[in-house]
């Protein structure tokens, strides 16, 4: 099992755009929104397809990633509930 192999989409995303939300002090949801807004923007409805499938694949194996979600997402989940939860807020963000 490889979080980069498994989920593409989510390893760019989280990477890309979470890392530095401290230091700018976004919110979660500014941070989906900027994201959203960028594909918009180019027609790339695709890419937020894909994201939004590959949340629905990790969240049927959370217990198997729960850790490196934190990692990627540079967040702290103190167990796989902590970060089911986070998960479906970014889900529900993302569908908006």
């Amino acid at each position: 099992m490889s979080f980069e192999k498994d989920f593409p989409q989510l390893v760019q995303f989280f990477g890309g755009y979470f890392p530095d939300a401290d230091f700018e002090d976004l919110t979660d949801e500014e941070i989906v929104s900027g994201y959203l807004s960028k594909h918009k923007q180019h027609n790339n409805y695709q890419k937020i397809i894909e994201l939004i499938k590959d949340i629905d694949n990790l969240i049927n194996n959370i217990d198997n990633y729960w850790e490196e979600v934190g990692d990627e997402a540079n967040r702290y989940f103190e167990n796989p509930q902590d970060a089911l939860t986070w998960l479906n807020r970014i889900k529900t963000e993302l569908n908006k």
